[in-house]
């Protein structure tokens, strides 16, 4: 009796065909699923691009975007070089607050005050306040200029505290010295007419971050600010603007928060008037602070927005990124 062996090895083949082929889509099925978060992750982390171009709306967008992305890198830089003159501004203050405002208590207590002296209405407590203000800024302009110094030089990686640390021992005394004149400047602009005030605020705005982004002296950078300004006040105006109500204002209702119940803890444990205050503005002062970022974020896009409409170099290290890539083509190795 004659056997049908091909019917059998056809019948074997087609299980084998179709066992393959639901074997491969549910391989690429698979293979799609896991590659799908992988690329949303990838998207998600889509590096900031400061060379840009960008108007009032695009400006505030991502400034909060680069923040969300490096809010850890940032904060760890922060506080571990601009700590101590944050937390020294905030004791000498608030021992000179505690000191004003025990007059309250004296008054509570039915003590008559002692007579007023300058020595005591501006003690050396108040002349440290401002000194280590003056210190924490500095320092806070430093920091954060360094940050987006190494950050952009280096295509969107993330620094370390110690590669910040050799940016701001770089810049932190030029910064320090060269902010005093321009501060002068300025508030003679505000005492003699408002006007030439606002103007030469707004101009010099940027003058710490082209110390650091551009490595410049004091006499480049006071030039570069007015020439980068040009045809692009009104819209400066209004993004520093926008961008210190945010500051002042996301600041003050976190630390008020943060203050009230630190300030009514102090006032039902010491019973002082004096103290509470010391205490709460001290608390205000830290957390006030750390929003400072927001604006100096927003500045510094800003520049970067100004300095391209200017110079366009952002347009132009594209173009030299995209030609280089051309050329990198024939190095990428065949996978079969």
């Amino acid at each position: 009796m004659p056997f049908n062996f091909s019917k059998k090895s056809a019948t074997a083949e087609e299980k084998s065909t179709g066992s393959k082929d639901f074997n491969d889509s549910s391989h690429a099925t698979v293979s799609k699923s896991a590659q799908a978060p992988i690329n949303a992750k990838l998207t998600a982390e889509q590096k900031i691009e400061f060379r840009k171009i960008r108007d009032f709306g695009e400006n505030l967008n991502d400034s909060f975007v680069f923040i969300k992305q490096n809010y850890r890198e940032i904060l760890a830089s922060f506080f571990a070089i601009c700590g101590m003159f944050l937390l020294c501004r905030s004791i000498f203050n608030g021992i000179y607050q505690s000191r004003y405002f025990g007059i309250f208590d004296q008054l509570r207590k039915g003590i008559n005050s002692q007579e007023r002296t300058w020595a005591k209405i501006f003690p050396i407590e108040y002349f440290l306040t401002l000194l280590f203000t003056w210190l924490s800024y500095s320092a806070m302009n430093t920091v954060l200029g360094s940050y987006i110094k190494f950050y952009v030089e280096n295509g969107g990686l993330k620094p370390t505290i110690e590669q910040i640390w050799e940016l701001f021992k770089k810049y932190f005394l030029k910064i320090l010295l060269f902010s005093v004149p321009i501060f002068l400047l300025t508030v003679v602009g505000f005492v003699f007419c408002l006007a030439p005030g606002v103007y030469l605020g707004v101009v010099l705005m940027p003058f710490s971050l082209v110390l650091i982004i551009e490595d410049a002296d004091f006499g480049r950078a006071f030039s570069r600010c007015f020439e980068i300004i040009s045809g692009n006040f009104w819209q400066s105006l209004a993004i520093y603007f926008v961008a210190t109500i945010i500051y002042s204002f996301g600041g003050a209702i976190v630390s008020l928060f943060v203050s009230v119940i630190a300030g009514i803890a102090a006032y039902f444990t010491t019973n002082s008037v004096g103290t509470t205050a010391g205490i709460v503005t001290s608390i205000f002062a830290i957390f006030s602070s750390v929003f400072y970022i927001i604006f100096y974020v927003s500045l510094a896009i800003q520049y970067f927005s100004l300095v391209e409409k200017r110079d366009g170099t952002g347009i132009l290290q594209r173009l030299e990124t995209i030609g280089g890539d051309k050329n990198n083509f024939n190095n990428i190795e065949e996978q079969y």
